[in-house]
């Protein structure tokens, strides 16, 4: 009984170290997540010259814009029905055979 409370102490102690290195490990990476993030906002503020709120309002407006531009294009499909006639026209005019002499016809 002695040993499996010795091993428990143990398994306790790597426990208790495991999360002490985890918190450290949290604190690191928010940290470094906070310079990236100022990285960016000085990146962006250096693109289009300018900072706080006017930046967070070029890009309100862009983001805007994009959107209303996308709204009124109407969306264009492979399928198309105007194709189809295109389509019935030149049937066969690639071809090699004709239909009568083609021995692969069915």
């Amino acid at each position: 009984m002695a040993d499996i409370a010795k091993k428990i102490t143990k398994l306790d102690d790597k426990i208790s170290k495991l999360r002490e290195r985890i918190k450290n490990d949290t604190a690191e990476c928010e940290k470094l997540s906070e310079q990236k993030a100022l990285l960016i906002y000085q990146s962006l503020c250096k693109q289009y010259s300018c900072e706080g709120q006017a930046l967070a309002d070029m890009i309100a407006r862009e983001h805007e814009q994009a959107a209303m531009s996308g709204a009124n294009d109407e969306p264009v499909s492979d399928n198309s029905y105007a194709d189809d006639a295109d389509e019935e026209k030149m049937l066969g005019q690639t071809s090699f055979f004709d239909e009568k002499s083609n021995p692969y016809a069915v």
